[in-house]
């Protein structure tokens, strides 16, 4: 099962993230990430949070694993929220819709 995970950054995350646990930790979980990036202000450039579409069996083994990320732990997430996600349309990253 997916599920979008929206981030959102603490108002001084930039200045104390600790990038390579949340790194390792991203890249130790491969294998259920269907896709994670950050997301920016409307100066294209302010960081503002970050998004990852996940496979979990449940919301409870999702809710498991984003509380034991890095930067939640560390605080650099100020929040975030689950929702089950349902990949409807199948645009390709090179923008071919079939």
């Amino acid at each position: 099962m997916w599920f979008f995970i929206h981030n959102t950054n603490a108002p001084d995350a930039a200045s104390r993230k600790p990038a390579h646990a949340h790194r390792d930790y991203l890249r130790a979980a491969q294998d259920r990430m269907v896709t994670a990036g950050p997301y920016f202000g409307a100066d294209g450039e302010t960081r503002i949070g970050s998004v990852f579409i996940v496979d979990f069996p449940d919301l409870d083994a999702a809710r498991r694993w984003i509380e034991a990320e890095p930067y939640t732990r560390h605080g650099i997430y100020a929040r975030h929220a689950i929702h089950r996600y349902d990949h409807l349309w199948p645009k390709q990253p090179n923008g071919d819709d079939s």
